[in-house]
């Protein structure tokens, strides 16, 4: 109340009307009013920050009603803006579900406090970084980072974190008014460097409209205009996106260079998979299907093999990859675990490649079986990161492919990944998603020996991916201890929390299609995205004749629940809570 008392008094004299930096000199009005609840603000360090402070505080205590328990803030030069594109409280509740601190930027927050200035008024981003850089240890990293300045050109935060924000800014009013008295930009600018420096400050005021987001907690920037709440309406998504400061940096490198098509992200990417699972070849693609397609294409070229005994339950993709491959699919069911366990005898064996699926992460301990008999694709698209005696799943066989889809443990949006120890296979896999060109060498590169795809990864998907792949064992790690806390709390009817497992998602079992339908339904409900534990495509999506008892059972008794590494303590309590009451239902 003594904020609204000495505020209103203040509004009066019309201090906080505009901020109007040309003339910085208070009345006796606010004078009065900061004596009454504020006197160390009329401290001669502070006089030529007070309007910018007060202003905090004003637009904070001055909210219609004070209902709201979130504030926004941004960058003076942007409030015309923003005013339009803010989000509406429905959805600002929904994000802060997640997190206390969102922060958003039309810039992308990649640039720095004062960039928009600099050109006109050359110097002034070096006297603010200069301020900046005595307060690194001071300032609280989510807000902060030296070579930037405040990492985003405006915040929502809750009112409880308030306080806390404002511990930090006095000091910094402090030191800023101690600077401004002897850099050389403001010695150059007498008349107008002070006013710039503040429009680079924050301004406070209510979010009502919509705004460009960057989530703190997943490092996600939503940009272009309103974040669409509907398209996004789950609270816990079956996936989600590290972002960090290095994914700019590559972003423009491969912007400004020119390179977005090919470039030395690819390559870059290409031999960190290798190292990673200890592979001789890794080829970048811009999709997992197409990874499937390019690998069983060049399989086949060398084996001279057409049909491809694959499992009757797995996502649709893999099918689709056999026939993109101009191959025959021969599907078989699957064991009580979900995985191709046996292969039973049947015609036109010799002339086949074995696809099995490593099902939701779960390795195919099979493949060192079939590889005595057949050339083994592994589809290890959920399973990056799992292993089987020691070895990484996609390494067991002649190939093995990879998917970078956003719901996967690493992404880089879409992208995929074929690897291999055979020269031959990664050769030919190289010419295939080149359109079938024979080789890079002038001469050759508009020859085109075989049937192709164009099927190359981007520099600017690499670019993202690459900034992220050496947390993967962090990513891991977190991805396990999620896993670990929704069995301790649910079971885990599907053999996911095993150590050698790094899971694609969290699988549920029902006792019937029925009671399945009905908990995804209650689940999805309650924001949280599920999905049946795909379908039994043998018979769904082919018409194929056969039975296929366990695929159709697992198909349609289970559906499967986030698991990502991001997850909070309340995403966990929040599936958990779903997933019990749909048991019980």
């Amino acid at each position: 109340m003594i904020y609204q008392s000495c505020f209103q008094q203040s509004k009066q004299s019309g201090l906080f009307e505009t901020l109007n930096y040309s003339n910085l000199e208070l009345g006796p009005e606010a004078d009065s009013a900061l004596e009454n609840f504020c006197p160390e603000l009329l401290a001669p360090e502070f006089r030529i920050q007070l309007a910018q402070y007060a202003t905090f505080l004003y637009w904070w205590r001055t909210s219609p009603e004070d209902h709201h328990d979130w504030i926004g803030f941004a960058s003076k030069n942007d409030l015309e803006y923003l005013e339009h594109h803010l989000p509406d409280e429905t959805e600002i509740k929904m994000l802060l579900v997640r997190n206390e601190i969102l922060s958003g930027s039309k810039y992308c927050s990649d640039l720095g406090i004062a960039a928009q200035t600099e050109k006109s008024h050359h110097g002034v981003t070096s006297f603010i970084l200069s301020m900046l850089s005595d307060l690194k240890k001071k300032l609280p990293g989510e807000y902060f980072e030296l070579d930037i300045g405040f990492t985003t050109d405006s915040v929502i935060m809750k009112k409880t974190l308030f306080l806390q924000f404002m511990e930090w800014l006095n000091p910094f009013i402090q030191y800023c008014s101690r600077k401004m008295n002897s850099h050389e930009f403001l010695i150059r600018n007498p008349e107008q460097g002070i006013r710039i420096v503040l429009d680079r400050l924050f301004n406070i005021w209510y979010l009502e409209n919509n705004l460009s987001i960057y989530d703190m907690l997943s490092k996600t920037t939503y940009i272009g205009g309103k974040y669409k709440t509907k398209s996004v309406s789950s609270h816990v998504s079956l996936g989600c996106v590290n972002y960090k400061r290095e994914a700019d940096e590559n972003l423009v490198e491969a912007s400004r260079t020119g390179r977005i098509a090919s470039g030395r992200f690819v390559e870059e990417l290409e031999d960190k998979f290798c190292e990673k699972l200890h592979v001789k070849h890794a080829i970048a693609v811009c999709n997992g299907t197409l990874a499937d397609a390019i690998a069983l294409s060049a399989i086949a070229a060398k084996t001279n093999r057409k049909n491809v005994i694959t499992p009757a339950l797995t996502f649709i993709a893999q099918a689709n990859a056999i026939i993109h491959a101009g191959l025959n699919p021969v599907f078989v069911d699957v064991g009580k675990d979900g995985l191709l366990d046996d292969i039973p005898n049947m015609a036109g064996e010799n002339d086949s490649i074995v696809y099995p699926t490593h099902l939701m992460g779960k390795v195919c301990s099979s493949v060192k079986e079939f590889n005595k008999k057949y050339p083994v694709l592994e589809d290890a698209c959920e399973a990056l990161g799992s292993q089987v005696d020691g070895k990484f799943a996609g390494t067991l066989g002649m190939a093995g492919t990879f998917s970078m889809y956003v719901s996967h443990s690493f992404t880089s949006g879409e992208g995929g990944m074929i690897i291999t120890n055979d020269d031959e296979i990664a050769e030919i896999c190289r010419s295939i998603r080149n359109h079938g060109r024979m080789g890079d060498h002038v001469n050759e590169r508009f020859r085109f020996p075989r049937l192709g795809f164009n099927g190359k990864m981007s520099n600017i998907q690499a670019a993202f991916a690459t900034a992220h792949f050496d947390d993967f064992e962090q990513i891991v790690n977190m991805r396990k201890e999620v896993v670990s806390k929704l069995t301790t709390r649910l079971g885990d009817d599907f053999g996911v929390a095993s150590h050698d497992v790094v899971a694609h998602a969290f699988p549920i079992k029902y006792s019937d299609k029925e009671s399945r339908d009905r908990a995804l339904v209650a689940i999805s409900n309650n924001g949280i995205e599920c999905r049946p534990l795909f379908s039994c495509i043998a018979s769904e999506h082919f018409s194929t004749s056969g039975e296929f008892p366990n695929a159709e059972e697992i198909s349609s008794c289970f559906l499967y629940v986030p698991c990502h590494h991001l997850m909070t303590q309340q995403d966990i309590d929040l599936v958990c809570t779903a997933v019990s009451k749909s048991r019980s239902s």
